[in-house]
């Protein structure tokens, strides 16, 4: 018995402990004495302290006054009938909270039925009850919310048992009412508008399955289906998920009947505006408030040039359009993103504009745009290209009109003046007003101008031919007769063809006709000395040689040229040397007969033709008369000159039949009398010819020669006499002819001189020479000094100090690595100019050396001035340096002359090693000549550098 007390009271304790954490409490009344037992959880629940009595007035205290009546009358009939009782109610506690409790009542009996005592438990299920109220709340909102959707909506579970639906299910798919119950299967429902045929044709039962077996798949599925009756319905729907597995699904059914009727009235709205945009004659672009593009036309594109590409985007923006203008540069430089960013921060407030805008292509936009109601705006754009060019061409017109220097004058049908141009009055002397309405005479008749046309013959021809373009006669307001030359037309109708006005253009062409007498007289005559010039001459000459011919006598050509008439002219100037030009003409004219022909060509280069000659002993007479008068002295402001000719006599017909070709043998001739001294005439030999033709040849093949690259450039070392080092090479020319092999130096440079071809090969030259020791140094073969030549037709070349610094900047060759050569003689013709040139050629760090020295004439007093670095002595002082005592001492005292100017010295032509020690005890610091190396081509020169560096 003990055991089983002990185990009860366990069970007991076990119990309580359930109850406390379920925070249940317990009380007991004995249904015979009336006592309440309370345990300590229901004293807490009550919120009563251990020593307040248990008495049922406590208990009622404590349910809310609403509550209490019904809740003390529900226990009393538990008590008398010996029922057991469940009853919610409601507790004030004393914080005033108010909680709901759920009481459970149990009666005991004993064993003969009657009634011993109640057990009640007491539970707080405030929490329980406030989540019930939720649910029950969110059930109706939820259910009148379905209730008054307009959508059909479907619950089926796993099974397709329809679990939840709304009223509207039925109406939308027009199904039965007391067919809609809580279980029953998707079979059933949609067997209805399947027997209807609202599937489409097949057996009803086949069409039910295939879609059982899609419902079951539980996959979202959304599609319209219109019913036969018209309406169309959006069925939409998807599976109901609970932890990961589908349990169902949930369908609505939307009748879109009106939706889509409106949307079928929009899209025909919309087709009909886009037909209206598409035919508006201009670009039209209509954007949304957030700037979306919602309609644009072909002319749209068209006028700004976008591409179909462009508008593939699914939501084509203006920033979209903006940008891709930006990038092509629509807008002018900047960054494109920058440009469309601003353009965008004017767009997001529009307002109504209009301007033109000018395209890079030239086409002109009108562009007009206005905002709309709800943020958006519409543009529109035209091309006014061609009305802007109509109005420029206009503008231009009236320009014309107004500022032409030509008279204009508009004539109406009638012949009578309808405007005159500004140019017209002030030719004619007359005001605009004046003219207007008055009879328009395009011609004038004058008596001195018999041969002048007609006025009326004018107008014959413009009914004729509606065009007069010819010379007329003018009349101004003093009655003055002028010539002026007409161009009149005939206006007419663009429509019908009738002409409706004319317009005169003509310039007063007094001044021309007298400058055309004027340039006549020029054309053929020098303007200096008023002589014939060489247009006269030539055909004056084919004249006299036609002459000859028929009366079967001979002419003479000759070819006169004043002996250093250069030196006049620098040292005197060009005026002077113009005075002397017009004397040289005068006694040439005097000194011949009149039917002879006396021209000039130009500078100092006279022709003097002599017709009627019987031999050429008459010829030779006239040049030495010719010969002495104008060797006479000459009076020049105030002092006396002496300038002597060179005389070139060719025969004909002995000499040539040709004019040109006879001009060219005198030509010859008179080369030929200053190689022999100059102040001489020399007919024109048969020797001479085969010269002359040889020259041509050989002018020919070297201007060919340097677009074939027949030249080269050869290299002659140049050694320091102290180290025995290479110190630098002088760049010498060769012609390599494709058939004649080498040819001499000596044999084309002075022709290049004379045609000064000797320019463009010079300046080849040294670019060649240039590049040439920059790939040594490259190599590691340099630096070397380069030495290079300039011809006196080169530093006559205004360009020279240009050129150059631009070879320099081109081959990246150091000016200090450059030295140029010039001949001692080429420098003397004009010192001064010579110190202002090698003092700019020196500030480009370029080193000088004076070519030749010895051979030429050389004042001391520039010499010393000239900012040059070397002499070069000439190797026709060095050959006999060892033999001669003579060129010894020249050799001597240039090497004196030059270390006191502080001047290194180079000798060129060194052959011997006893012309190197004689060099070397007059003090010599460089050499060069064939003793070391003859030049040499470019890689030749290398392997003899490479030899001197390796011995």
């Amino acid at each position: 018995m003990s055991r089983d007390n002990d185990e009860i009271a366990l069970l007991r304790a076990q119990l309580q402990q359930v109850l406390d954490v379920t925070r249940v409490g317990t009380w007991t009344r004995d249904l015979r004495t009336g006592q309440i037992t309370l345990s300590g959880q229901a004293r807490e629940l009550l919120d009563m302290t251990p020593d307040e009595p248990a008495t049922r007035e406590a208990f009622a205290g404590r349910v809310h006054a609403d509550d209490r009546a019904r809740v003390l009358a529900a226990l009393d009939n538990a008590y008398a009938c010996g029922q057991d009782l469940r009853v919610s109610y409601r507790v004030s506690r004393r914080d005033a909270e108010v909680v709901m409790f759920e009481s459970r009542v149990r009666i005991e009996h004993d064993t003969e039925g009657r009634m011993l005592r109640a057990l009640g438990t007491l539970q707080d299920v405030s929490a329980q009850h406030a989540i019930e109220g939720e649910l029950r709340r969110q059930t109706a909102y939820l259910g009148a919310i379905l209730k008054h959707l307009p959508q059909g909506i479907t619950v089926f579970d796993a099974d397709l048992r329809l679990q939840y639906w709304n009223e509207r299910f039925a109406d939308v798919l027009d199904l039965p009412h007391e067919l809609l119950r809580r279980g029953v299967a998707f079979d059933d429902l949609i067997m209805i508008p399947a027997l209807r045929g609202e599937y489409g044709p097949g057996d009803p039962t086949e069409l039910v399955r295939i879609r059982r077996e899609r419902a079951l798949e539980f996959k979202p599925h959304h599609f319209e289906r219109t019913r036969p009756n018209g309406r169309t319905h959006l069925i939409s729907g998807g599976p109901m998920m609970i932890d990961g597995e589908a349990v169902g699904f949930i369908t609505t059914y939307t009748d879109i009947t009106t939706q889509k009727d409106n949307e079928k009235e929009l899209a025909s709205r919309n087709t009909v505006l886009q037909t209206l945009i598409e035919n508006m004659p201009c670009g039209v672009s209509l954007f949304d408030r957030e700037l979306r593009l919602l309609a644009s036309n072909a002319e749209f594109r068209r006028v700004l040039d976008l591409p179909d590409t462009l508008f593939e985007k699914p939501a084509l923006t203006l920033n979209d359009i903006l940008l891709f203008n930006a990038q092509r540069g629509e807008y002018g430089p900047g960054d494109p993103q920058e440009i469309a960013n601003f353009l965008i921060s004017r767009a997001q407030n529009p307002r109504n504009h209009s301007f033109d805008r000018v395209r890079p292509d030239g086409t002109v936009l009108q562009v007009k745009g206005q905002p709309l109601p709800d943020g958006g705006f519409v543009t529109l754009y035209n091309d006014i290209t061609e009305r802007k060019e109509a109005e420029n061409r206009q503008r231009l017109a009236d320009l014309v009109f107004e500022q032409s220097p030509e008279a204009i004058v508009i004539v109406d049908i009638s012949r009578r003046i309808v405007s005159v141009n500004p140019a017209y009055c002030s030719i004619n002397g007359v005001e605009a007003a004046s003219m207007v309405g008055k009879s328009f005479i395009p011609s004038f008749n004058d008596e001195l101008h018999p041969g002048a046309i007609s006025s009326e013959a004018i107008w014959r021809l413009l009914n004729a031919q509606g065009r007069f373009v010819g010379e007329a006669l003018g009349r101004r307001a003093n009655d003055e007769v002028y010539p002026c030359w007409l161009n009149m037309s005939t206006l007419r109708d663009g429509v019908s063809g009738q002409a409706n006005h004319f317009i005169a253009i003509f310039t007063d062409i007094s001044e021309r006709k007298e400058a055309e007498a004027s340039i006549q007289h020029l054309a053929h005559h020098d303007p200096l000395t008023g002589l014939a010039n060489r247009f006269s001459l030539l055909a004056r000459l084919e004249q006299a040689m036609a002459d000859a011919r028929r009366s079967s006598y001979s002419l003479a050509v000759m070819f006169l040229d004043l002996d250093r008439f250069k030196n006049i002219n620098d040292s005197l100037g060009h005026h002077v040397g113009d005075d002397l030009l017009v004397k040289v003409g005068g006694r040439l004219s005097r000194g011949v007969r009149n039917a002879d022909v006396v021209a000039r060509l130009g500078g100092d280069e006279f022709v003097v033709v002599l017709q009627g000659i019987t031999d050429a002993s008459v010829a030779a007479h006239v040049a030495e008369k010719l010969l002495a008068t104008l060797s006479e002295p000459y009076m020049l402001e105030g002092r006396e000159l002496h300038v002597t000719p060179s005389i070139g006599i060719a025969l004909y017909p002995d000499d040539s039949h040709n004019a040109a070709e006879l001009m060219r043998n005198a030509d010859a001739a008179m080369y030929h009398a200053k190689a022999l001294g100059r102040a001489n005439f020399q007919f024109f030999t048969d020797a001479l010819n085969r010269a002359s033709a040889e020259r041509l040849d050989l002018e020919g093949k070297l201007r060919r020669a340097i677009s074939r690259n027949e030249l080269e450039v050869w290299y002659q070392p140049q050694l320091s006499l102290t180290t025995s080092r290479t110190v630098g090479v002088e760049a010498l020319l060769r012609w390599r002819h494709p058939e004649r092999g080498l040819i001499p130096p000596a044999t084309f440079i002075p022709l290049a001189e004379e045609t000064r071809l000797i320019v463009e090969i010079g300046t080849w030259v040294l670019r060649t020479a240039c590049r040439q020791a920059v790939a040594w140094r490259k190599r590691g073969l340099g630096p070397l000094r380069l030495s290079v030549n300039l011809s006196p037709k080169q530093l006559r070349d205004s360009e020279l100090v240009a050129i150059i610094s631009e070879i320099l900047e081109e081959t990246g060759l150091d000016p200090q690595q450059l030295e140029l050569e010039i001949t001692e003689s080429s420098v003397m013709e004009q010192p001064a100019r010579a110190v202002e040139l090698l003092g700019t050629l020196k500030r480009l760090g370029i080193q000088i050396a004076i070519d030749d020295f010895g051979t030429g004439y050389s004042s001391l007093s520039y010499l010393k001035l000239f900012p040059i670095d070397h002499l070069k002595i000439d190797r026709s002082f060095v050959s006999d340096i060892e033999s001669d005592s003579n060129d010894a001492a020249i050799v001597t005292a240039a090497v004196s002359l030059a270390h006191n100017l502080g001047l290194s010295v180079i000798a060129e032509g060194v052959e011997s090693a006893v012309q190197i020690e004689t060099l070397r005890a007059l003090g010599c610091d460089e050499l060069q000549g064939y003793h070391f190396s003859p030049p040499l081509r470019a890689h030749e020169l290398e392997t003899f550098l490479e030899s001197r560096r390796s011995s």
